[in-house]
């Protein structure tokens, strides 16, 4: 009796096989493709002066972090990909990167930075409030601003989109509704730039971008605090922006009467919609025990 046991599971293991692979082959189980990577920065030791990263201004690699602007006044830096990177069809694209903004000081922290796609690798604009962006030409970013610009800015703490070297900012949001962010200065209705939501706060804060074509999607998520979509489908046609199918991607940043370091932490880039990488496909994953559980039931026959 103990013999006829034995023998069953390793057919039943390939029974299990032969259904999962022809839930395969007729579609009834999808294997995500894995993101076209065509950037990627797991941290940014000597990055500046590599053959793949381009640094201007005061941008500069300090240790394993990229540093666009020091925590001084009057600064701008941006850096760019060296080479042009080939979107994907209608421009789609898709990024993720940590950042962190630390050491503000001057008159409140400032200014912030851009994620920037633009058609040449040099485009460096003004410090402060321009962002090291604003004068850049046939170019899209999305800002992180850290400051309140009367007559730009929605608030001190929000995301927005750019176009054209113009500091646009449209679908501009507050980062977990929190757009009042700074040193207390007397004002009662300003949270502290330590607080759950301003991007001054120190914190590691997450990003991704995406983009399929004609709507972007941006979420943002503060430590390990929830991610938060902050812009959802917003419609833009980034082709027609750049006036071709590729581009030079990074980041701006810029300080003036008040300032914080601006540093990127981490980066990967794909000319995919969808960046995370797809983990271990569950069938072949399924199939894999299954041959361990062949091998099981040869073990407890022998």
């Amino acid at each position: 009796m103990q013999s006829s046991r034995t023998g069953t599971a390793p057919i039943r293991a390939i029974r299990a096989i032969l259904a999962l692979s022809t839930a395969l082959l007729t579609g009834l189980i999808a294997i995500p493709a894995r993101a076209n990577v065509l950037v990627s920065f797991p941290d940014f030791t000597a990055a500046c002066g590599s053959p793949d990263l381009t640094c201007i201004g005061n941008a500069a690699t300090v240790g394993p972090v990229l540093r666009l602007t020091q925590a001084v006044g009057g600064e701008s830096g941006a850096a760019y990909s060296t080479n042009p990177v080939t979107l994907g069809a209608n421009a789609t694209f898709s990024t993720a990167f940590q950042f962190r903004f630390s050491n503000p000081g001057g008159i409140d922290p400032a200014d912030g930075m851009t994620f920037v796609l633009a058609a040449k690798p040099t485009g460096l604009g003004g410090s402060g409030g321009a962002m090291g962006y604003q004068g850049v030409p046939k170019s899209v970013a999305v800002e992180f601003d850290t400051y309140l610009n009367t007559g730009i800015d929605l608030s001190s703490n929000h995301v927005a989109v750019d176009e054209g070297g113009q500091l646009t900012g449209l679908a501009s949001a507050n980062p977990y509704g929190n757009g009042s962010c700074g040193f207390a200065n007397g004002l009662p209705i300003q949270n502290p730039n330590t607080a759950l939501g301003c991007m001054a706060n120190g914190d590691v804060w997450s990003v991704r971008i995406s983009y399929d074509g004609s709507l972007l999607d941006v979420t943002v998520q503060d430590g390990a605090n929830p991610e938060q979509d902050i812009i959802k489908d917003f419609p833009i046609n980034i082709a027609a922006q750049l006036g071709t199918n590729t581009a030079f991607v990074g980041f701006t940043a810029g300080t003036a009467g008040g300032f914080e370091n601006h540093d990127i932490l981490n980066w990967r880039f794909a000319n995919t919609v969808e960046l995370a990488q797809a983990p271990e496909p569950a069938s072949l994953a399924l199939v894999g025990l299954g041959l361990a559980g062949i091998g099981l039931g040869r073990r407890k026959g022998a």
